[in-house]
C-alpha cells in the first residue's frame, strides 16, 4: 500500500510516494506559493500528478508548520511562516481536491514519528527529536507513542529561555542557523581573522569553512555547539528519553557539533538521565517529516499495520 506524503514549509513544498513499509519511492518539491492555502493545495495536487499521473494513492498525510486543532478536525489554527494561514480547513481542502482521505501533523511531530518509524530512533521506546535549522522545534515519542501535548504543540523547545550575551532569549534565537550567521558577522566586524565574507553569510557556509579549518568558523561552531548542548541537556532532564536525534540543516552537522554537545550535556543535564543516552544526527534528513506524515496517516486512518 502507498500514499501521498506532503511536507509544507515556509520555503518549499515537498511531496513523496511512500509505502506502508516506510519506503520512499519518489519525491518532488518546489518553492512554496505564498498566495494562500488554496494555492498550496493546488501545488500539492500538481506535485501528486508528477509523482503518479494516475493518482493511485490510498490517502494523503501532510506535515505543516502550524498549530493544529486538537478536536479531531486537524484545522490549521495558526501557521506563522505561511501568510494568511489562520483557521484553515486544510484537511477537508485536500480531501476535496484529491478525492482521498487526509490527515495532518505538526511538522515537529511528523519528524519525530519518521525518525522513530524508520530512522535513527527505530527500535527505541522513547526519543526526543530536535530539529535545528532556521528555527528550533521538535517532538517526543514516549512509551511507543507520540506525545502530542494538550494543544498538539509538545516539542516547541525553541521557546526554551536561555541566558544569551544580551540577556535571556529563546533557544532558537541563540543556536539556530540565523544566530550562527549573526555571531560570525559580529566577529568579522571585530576583525577576527577569517576567509569568510560577511555579505549574505549563512550557517551552511560557516560549517563548510570550519571543515576547512577556518579559525573564526571553528570558534563560531564551537560556541553554537555549547548552546545547542545546553538546550539538549534541558530536554534530556525533562523528558528522560532513550535517544536524542538532531535534525535540520544545523542539527545534521554531527561531525562538527556532537562532541561539544555531548560534553555540554554531561556537564548540565540530570546525570542519571544523561548517562548512556546516545545523541545522534538524523539518518533521514529533510525526509523525516515526509515519512512521519505518512506513518501518521497509515495509523490514524487505519490503512495498514504500520
Amino acid at each position: 500500500m502507498r500514499l501521498l506524503a506532503v511536507d509544507v514549509g515556509g520555503t518549499k513544498v515537498a511531496a513523496a510516494l511512500v509505502t506502508d513499509r516506510g519506503e520512499l519511492l519518489a519525491k518532488v518539491q518546489e518553492p512554496t506559493c505564498l498566495e494562500g492555502p488554496e494555492a498550496v493545495v493546488a501545488q500539492i495536487a500538481a506535485l501528486a500528478r508528477q509523482l503518479d499521473p494516475g493518482g493511485i494513492f490510498s490517502a494523503v498525510g501532510a506535515a505543516v508548520p502550524a498549530a493544529l486543532a486538537s478536536d479531531g478536525t486537524d484545522r490549521v489554527l495558526w501557521a506563522p511562516n505561511l501568510p494568511g494561514w489562520r483557521d484553515v480547513p486544510l484537511r477537508e481542502m485536500l480531501r476535496a481536491r484529491l478525492g482521498i482521505p487526509a490527515c495532518l501533523e505538526f511538522d515537529g511531530h511528523a519528524a519525530a514519528l519518521g525518525e522513530w518509524w524508520v530512522g535513527a530512533g527505530r527500535g527505541y521506546h522513547s526519543l526526543a527529536s530536535i530539529i535545528i535549522g532556521t528555527g528550533i522545534g521538535g517532538g517526543f515519542i514516549v512509551n511507543d507513542a507520540l506525545w502530542p501535548g494538550r494543544d498538539r504543540l509538545a516539542g516547541a523547545v525553541g521557546w526554551f529561555p536561555l541566558a544569551g550575551p544580551d540577556g535571556p532569549d529563546h533557544w532558537e534565537n541563540l543556536a539556530a542557523g540565523p544566530a550562527i550567521a549573526r555571531r560570525a558577522r559580529a566577529l568579522l566586524a571585530a576583525e577576527e581573522p577569517s576567509a569568510l565574507e560577511p555579505e549574505a553569510l549563512t550557517a551552511r557556509e560557516i560549517f563548510e569553512a570550519a571543515r576547512r579549518g577556518d579559525p573564526l568558523a571553528l570558534r563560531v561552531v564551537r560556541e553554537a555547539a555549547v548552546v545547542i548542548g545546553q538546550g539538549v541537556a534541558s530536554v534530556i532532564s525533562l523528558v528522560n528519553p532513550e535517544i536524542v536525534v538532531l535534525g535540520g540543516s544545523v542539527g545534521q552537522q554531527g561531525d562538527l557539533l556532537l562532541p561539544t554537545v555531548q560534553e555540554t550535556v554531561n556537564r548540565w543535564a540530570q546525570p542519571i538521565s544523561a548517562s548512556g543516552v546516545p545523541i545522534v544526527s538524523s539518518t533521514l534528513g529533510e525526509e523525516a517529516s515526509l515519512l512521519g506524515a505518512a506513518y501518521s496517516a497509515f495509523r490514524r486512518l487505519d490503512l495498514s499495520g504500520a
